[in-house]
């Protein structure tokens, strides 16, 4: 009974491996007929060649969609030094849309003064979002979701976002002055 069941389990290993890489020759007989065949040709034919084919792969990744979205509207989010509960809302939603995004965090009084700059108002506030020239300062899942639906991306992604990326890491005065 057990010699049974390891033939079983060798055959259908090789009925498995077998289907992972084919063999196909492609030959002519004496009469100049062409064959393709997944056995080897006669010691008498001519022009015998050998393809090895492979199973067709289908990548998984971003859809056309979200590629699209992504080159004409990259995201940028920032954060505060600490996460709170808004900045984890922030990023659940970008998560659950599979959203690539580069995060940056304001831990010094020059970012929080940069920010300032960029959002043109008066104070900063954490979460905020750009989506190619559109952005918004605060957490509303709402606006983000609406902002995220005008950059292009879809309700949701079709890949597992990736790891947000880090800013470049941007010169302090100190070190532009060296």
């Amino acid at each position: 009974m057990k010699l049974h069941r390891l033939i079983c389990i060798v055959l259908a290993g090789a009925l498995c491996a077998g289907t992972a890489i084919a063999q196909t020759y492609k030959w002519k007989d004496a009469q100049g007929r062409t064959h393709y065949t997944d056995t080897p040709p006669p010691p008498d034919a001519r022009s015998a060649t050998e393809k090895k084919l492979q199973p067709s792969v289908v990548e998984q990744g971003a859809s056309y969609a979200e590629r699209e979205a992504m080159k004409n509207a990259p995201v940028t989010v920032w954060f505060g030094n600490e996460c709170d509960k808004l900045c984890e809302s922030a990023q659940a939603l970008l998560r659950e849309r599979a959203i690539a995004y580069t995060e940056q965090r304001i831990t010094s009084e020059e970012q929080k003064a940069a920010l300032v700059a960029r959002f043109k108002v008066k104070e900063a506030r954490v979460p905020a979002i750009a989506a190619g020239a559109d952005q918004l300062m605060g957490y509303s899942a709402d606006a983000w979701n609406r902002l995220l639906d005008r950059a292009g991306y879809p309700a949701k992604g079709s890949a597992k976002p990736p790891a947000p990326k880090p800013a470049a890491a941007e010169p302090t005065d100190g070190a532009a002055k060296q």
